[in-house]
């Protein structure tokens, strides 16, 4: 295969072969970056423009929304000033000159408003506070400003806002006036009432009352500099303020004058440069307008420079591009040559890949591919297919001997239990002598193989059987290691599907499900011990839903306090006083209720929970036994059944050790019954965990007793402080002899071990009887008391309210 194409023919000109100059326009690939350089160049060039572009509006909007506030905030500032001085009339009948003064200075109008050019009071003729008008001025405006020049109709406007100000209690701002020195000024106006009575409230009490005005005169040029401070200016950015109307006479009937233009006036732009803004202030509408230069975009700096980049990259993209064809033309003999390289090596690789590296067998990948092509196959064919067997098997102890021996001892292993599966027959021509040949093989990683079978023999599932034992036998014969003898023994698990079951393609007979029964026979293959073998028929019982979600609840159980302790009292054989009680787990499902032990015990069993959920009881058990003895007055023991997995899996000796600290619980009170299995399936591990729980004081008791093992051996070599005998014993006592003869010899062997014996399930008067004529140490069942919630149990200890349903009422005391 080409790495590069060939010319179409011989003949034709070769664009590589031409001038550089040439090559630039007329190969495709340069013709094709020189066009996508330049597309790219372009839409950067314009992009970036049209981004600064927007950028630039964006700022300029912000400018002209804050001079707006800026004026609107100062010129609020400056009627607050006029209000403030309304306020001095307000508080007196009689303002001298000197007062007003004084009011001026303490404001540092002449320092801290720079615009104010006078403040002065102007009496009413009919009302007179102070002897004549009071007029103040700052920054130099002098007498004229008295006689201010006034244009045609502007005094008729004055006394028109002024009348309406008065009105209204308003504080408004007049018409523009121009200065005998061509300033122009803006008058702030506000009416004065009668010292010391406040506003009159109606118009016609405003009218009567009315003293006179008091008037702010303002520099509108230096108003409009100082409500600039702060802000961020545009280059070249024009602003002009108008005066549009009082808001009581509608903004079209009054003529649009001037107040302040920065130089050079405002010429026509086009709007995306201008900006007008109209706003109302001191009862009169305003008209802000800003200007900026004109510009273009796309001229400006940055998009400029971008373009050049774009075109600079495009430059030598395109040199690139040119030097990698030249550089593709010169090897692409050898590109040829090293194609067919490629192509005799190919069929190689491909079966290397599909092998695995240390026996040569098809790896998990090519197996699991083969199987599938050969399913699809046979489900074409069924009629001649008969059925069909996977093996998947895995070597017993294999860890151990890598750990013992070393890797490479492992790995010669697994090459002789290659070679023994090679050599079964089929694959290498040799007779295998088994009920069918294998017609694939594969390890799929470790120390696990697998292995398929065909034929119309395999239907009969004794024949399957007698394969896998025949496997097993093989691969267990001696091999040698070096110096070492081993016996590689092998678990198998198996499945199979019939000839008509492939053409469904449901759960399980397609290739992965097929493999999966396969290692899910293979580990109930390796649970049941080793050298074993288990089959999958495909007929699953699908584990309930409710289960599931079961399984889920029990997960949180113990978070949401769901969990809870029942106790069963346990009595003493010759008095019947309680001396002790059983902790027995319960859940209280918010949904289901009280749901059984034998529901949800198998489940923390399998996914684990049972360790933590273990803790627990410990704890929560030592807790209520404090609390019993405490309370009652009396040592009361309780005993906590621990599971196996919990003493494996668990430091035990610690949980107990923490709990007993806890809860101030001598050790003596907690007892923890363990299981047969538990006592002989590892003896020297069992002393090891009974021994440090005997060094702590806690006594251990043997549950279910009688019922697994037949050896008692485990009796005098362990620690353990008493038995419990299972209800099975006592359920034909004592009506059936043989029952009585081996509970009383149980009672008498404990005695002679010098073993406490707990009989557990009476159920019955006369088998209440029959134990304590035996002398049986402590009696359990439902005849004496069933279990109850733990505080309960306490209620029933104080009131001395436990069974005494014994043989008398005298066996009471």
């Amino acid at each position: 295969m080409s790495i590069i194409s060939s010319p179409s023919s011989a003949d034709s000109p070769d664009p590589l072969d031409s001038p550089a100059g040439e090559l630039s326009f007329r190969h495709p690939m340069v013709s094709g970056v020189l066009v996508l350089g330049l597309l790219l160049s372009l839409v950067a060039w314009w992009a970036l423009a049209r981004h600064q572009a927007q950028e630039a509006d964006r700022r300029f909007e912000m400018q002209v929304q804050v001079r707006q506030q800026h004026l609107v905030r100062h010129v609020d500032h400056l009627q607050r000033l006029a209000r403030s001085f309304q306020g001095l009339f307000l508080a007196s009948r009689e303002v001298s000159a000197q007062e007003f003064a004084a009011h001026f200075d303490v404001l540092q109008i002449a320092r801290g408003l720079p615009e104010v050019l006078s403040v002065r009071y102007e009496n009413c003729p009919a009302a007179v506070v102070c002897a004549g008008p009071v007029f103040l001025s700052a920054n130099g405006l002098g007498t004229a400003g008295r006689d201010l020049p006034a244009g045609p109709g502007d005094a008729a406007d004055a006394a028109a806002v002024d009348e309406d100000s008065r009105d209204r209690n308003r504080t408004v701002m007049h018409a523009p006036l121009h200065l005998a020195d061509g300033r122009v000024a803006l008058q702030i106006s506000a009416p004065v009432y009668l010292g010391g009575e406040g506003d009159p409230g109606s118009v016609e009490s405003r009218r009567e009352n009315q003293a006179g005005h008091l008037r702010v005169l303002v520099d509108a040029a230096r108003l409009m500099q100082v409500s600039r401070v702060g802000e961020a200016e545009f280059d070249g950015l024009r602003l002009q303020l108008s005066d549009v109307g009082s808001v009581a006479d509608g903004r079209s009937l009054q003529p649009v004058r001037t107040v302040h233009a920065d130089a050079g006036r405002l010429a026509p732009v086009s709007s995306r440069d201008r900006r007008d803004l109209t706003f109302e202030v001191g009862e009169r509408l305003w008209r802000l307008s800003l200007v900026r230069p004109p510009s273009e975009p796309l001229l400006g700096a940055m998009p400029l420079l971008a373009l050049m980049s774009g075109l600079a990259l495009t430059a030598a993209a395109v040199a690139l591009v040119m030097r990698l064809l030249r550089r593709a033309s010169r090897s692409e003999a050898e590109c040829r040559r090293l194609d067919s390289i490629v192509a005799d090596d190919d069929a190689r690789l491909r079966s290397i890949a599909r092998q695995d590296g240390l026996t040569g067998l098809l790896n998990r990948e090519a197996f699991q591919e083969l199987l599938a092509e050969r399913l699809h196959l046979w489900a074409l064919q069924p009629a001649a297919a008969g059925r069909l067997v996977l093996v998947q098997l895995d070597l017993d102890r294999f860890q151990k001997i890598s750990e013992m021996l070393g890797h490479g001892a492992g790995d010669q292993v697994l090459l002789a239990i290659g070679e023994r599966l090679c050599g079964l027959g089929g694959l290498n021509g040799a007779p295998s002598g088994l009920p069918a040949e294998p017609v694939l093989l594969a390890r799929l990683g470790g120390d696990e193989f697998m292995l398929l079978f065909q034929g119309p023999m395999l239907g009969d599932v004794a024949v399957i059987e007698a394969l896998a034992r025949q496997l097993i036998e093989r691969l267990g014969q001696p091999l040698q290691v070096g110096s070492h003898t081993l016996r590689p023994g092998c678990s198998l698990g198996l499945a199979w599907i019939d000839a008509g079951a492939v053409a469904d393609l449901s759960a399980g007979t397609d290739d992965i499900g097929l493999m999966v029964r396969t290692d899910r026979a293979l580990h109930q293959a390796k649970r049941a011990g080793r050298a074993q073998f288990r089959i999958d028929a495909g007929q699953e019982v699908p584990v309930p839903v409710d289960q599931l979600r079961l399984e889920a609840d029990l997960h949180h159980a113990i978070e949401r306090r769901e969990l809870e302790l029942f106790f069963q009292p346990q009595f003493d054989g010759r008095t019947l006083q309680v001396v002790g009680a059983e902790a027995l787990l319960r859940w209280r499902h918010p949904q289901l209720g009280m749901v059984p032990p034998d529901r949800f015990i198998p489940l923390a069993e399998e996914s684990g929970l049972i360790v933590p959920i273990g803790r627990w009881v410990i704890d929560e058990a030592c807790r209520q036994a404090a609390q019993w003895s405490a309370l009652a007055c009396r040592p009361i023991g309780v005993a906590v059944n621990v599971s196996v997995r919990q003493m494996l899996g668990d430091d035990i000796a610690s949980v107990v050790a923490q709990a007993l600290r806890r809860h101030a619980l001598p050790a003596q009170r907690l007892e923890l019954e363990i299981t047969e299995s538990l006592a002989v399936g590892d003896v020297a591990q069992a002393r090891l965990l009974l021994a440090r729980l005997a060094d702590l004081g806690v006594g251990v008791a043997i549950d279910d007793f009688g019922v697994g093992y037949s050896s008692l051996a485990y009796l005098r070599d362990l620690p353990v402080q008493r038995v419990k005998i299972d209800r099975s014993f006592l359920r034909q006592v004592p009506q059936d002899a043989g029952s009585s003869r081996l509970v009383g010899a149980m009672v008498s062997m404990a005695r002679a071990l010098e073993i406490g014996l707990v009989a557990e399930g009476v159920e019955t008067v006369e088998q209440l009887d029959f134990l304590c004529e035996q002398g049986c140490d402590a009696i359990q069942g439902y005849l004496l008391g069933r279990p109850i919630a733990g505080d309960d149990f306490l209620h029933r200890l104080m009131a001395d309210d436990f069974g005494h349903r014994g043989r008398n009422p005298a066996a009471k005391s």
